[in-house]
C-alpha cells in the first residue's frame, strides 16, 4: 500500500502541510528549495503515490439503492484489495435510465478509468454499454449471459446446502422467499433449492414459494400467515428477506427458532445486528477478493477467454435462527 503524506511527514520530522503543499504543487508555497528537495527525496524512497495519478477502478452498482445493505460488505471488501494493489476505487450508481446511460458513457469515454467491477442487476443495454466502452470489465454478479467475464457465488450451491440444512433438521415444509423470479439469481436460487427437495424425496409445493420484487421479507411472510400456508422453516434468498422475515414472526408472537426456522444466504451486517443473529450460508470474503484480481487479469491481457468462475467455498455462520420442528425428534445433521 501506498505510504501516505503524514508517514513522509513523521520520517523527515517536519509537518504535515510542508508536506502537503509540496506534493500538491501548492503555488507561491513558503517552503524552502532544500526541504522540497528532501521531500520529494523521501516519496520516492517510500513509495508514495498520488491518489490522483493512481490508475482508477470503478464499482458500478446497477439497478440498486446506493446505501443496498446487500452491497455494502463488497463494496468495502473490492475497496480494500484495490487500495492494496495502489489502485483508487470509484464508485457509481447506475439505474436503467437515458441519464444514466449518458453518465455512464461520458464517464467510460474519458480514458481515466482502466476497469470496471459490475453489480447488482444488471441489463442487457448497460452490458451493451460495457462493450461499446471497450473499458474492461468484470461481471460480479449472477447472469445468464454469456462470454462475458463472471465471477459470482455458486448461488444453486448455496441454495442446495441451504435447504438440505434445514432438511437435516428434520423440516419437511420448507418455504423459499425470493426476490423476482425472473432475476438469474433468484432463478439460480430456486433450482438449487429443488434440487435439495428432490434428492430428499419431498414433492415441491409452489405455494411454499413466495416472491416479491421489492425483497420484502416483511411482507412475503405476512403472506404466508394470510393465505393459511403452513411450513415449519423457511430459506430466504438474502439476509434483508431474512431480517424481515423475522420481524414479521416477532410482531407475531412466534418464536425463533422454537416454532419457524429461517435461514438465508449472505454476510451483511444484518446477520450479526439481528436477535438472535441470522443463521445463513456464504461466501468467505477472502474468496470474494478474486474478483479483483481477475479484473487485473482481464486488463492485462493475460488470457483472451471469456470465462465464467465460480465461487464455491459455501460457509456457514451458525446463527440463532434454525432448530427441529416443534413435536419432532431430534434430527441427526450429516
Amino acid at each position: 500500500m501506498s505510504v501516505t503524506k503524514k508517514e513522509i511527514a513523521d520520517y523527515l520530522g517536519i509537518s504535515r502541510t510542508a508536506v502537503s503543499l509540496v506534493l500538491n504543487n501548492t503555488p507561491n508555497s513558503t517552503v524552502s528549495e532544500e526541504t522540497r528537495n528532501n521531500i520529494w527525496r523521501a516519496a520516492r524512497e517510500l513509495g508514495y503515490r498520488d491518489a490522483e495519478s493512481s490508475p482508477k477502478l470503478c464499482y458500478i452498482l446497477c439497478n440498486r439503492a446506493s446505501d443496498d445493505p446487500l452491497y455494502a460488505t463488497d463494496l468495502k471488501m473490492i475497496e480494500n484489495v484495490a487500495n492494496r494493489l495502489d489502485y483508487r476505487l470509484l464508485f457509481m450508481n447506475i439505474s436503467s435510465t437515458n441519464k444514466d446511460y449518458a453518465r455512464l458513457d461520458k464517464c467510460l469515454g474519458n480514458k481515466e478509468i482502466c476497469g470496471v467491477v459490475l453489480s447488482g442487476d444488471i441489463d442487457e443495454r448497460m452490458l451493451a454499454v460495457m462493450e461499446r466502452s471497450g473499458v474492461p470489465y468484470v461481471v460480479f454478479s449472477s447472469t445468464d449471459r454469456e462470454r462475458i467475464n463472471v465471477v459470482e457465488p455458486d448461488v444453486v450451491r448455496i441454495a442446495y446446502e441451504a435447504t438440505r440444512y434445514l432438511i437435516g433438521y428434520g423440516h419437511r415444509r420448507i418455504a423459499l422467499f425470493s426476490g423476482k423470479i425472473d432475476n438469474p439469481v433468484h432463478l439460480k436460487t430456486l433450482e438449487g433449492y429443488k434440487k435439495a427437495l428432490a434428492e430428499a424425496g419431498l414433492p415441491f409445493d409452489k405455494s411454499l414459494v413466495q416472491v416479491g420484487k421489492d425483497e420484502d421479507g416483511y411482507e412475503l411472510c405476512a403472506r404466508m400467515d394470510v393465505l393459511g400456508i403452513g411450513y415449519t422453516a423457511a430459506f430466504c434468498a438474502n439476509t434483508l428477506i431474512q431480517f424481515g422475515a423475522l420481524l414479521r414472526l416477532k410482531d407475531q408472537g412466534i418464536g425463533v427458532p422454537s416454532e419457524k426456522s429461517l435461514i438465508g444466504w449472505g454476510m451483511t451486517d444484518f446477520v450479526r445486528m439481528s436477535v438472535p443473529q441470522l443463521t445463513t450460508f456464504h461466501i468467505d470474503l477472502s474468496e470474494k477478493e478474486s474478483v479483483v484480481y481477475r479484473l487485473l487479469e482481464v486488463i492485462g491481457n493475460k488470457d483472451d477467454e471469456r470465462k465464467a468462475v465460480r465461487l464455491n467455498e459455501v460457509r456457514l455462520f451458525e446463527g440463532g435462527t434454525v432448530s427441529r420442528p416443534p413435536d419432532s425428534s431430534p434430527a441427526v445433521q450429516e
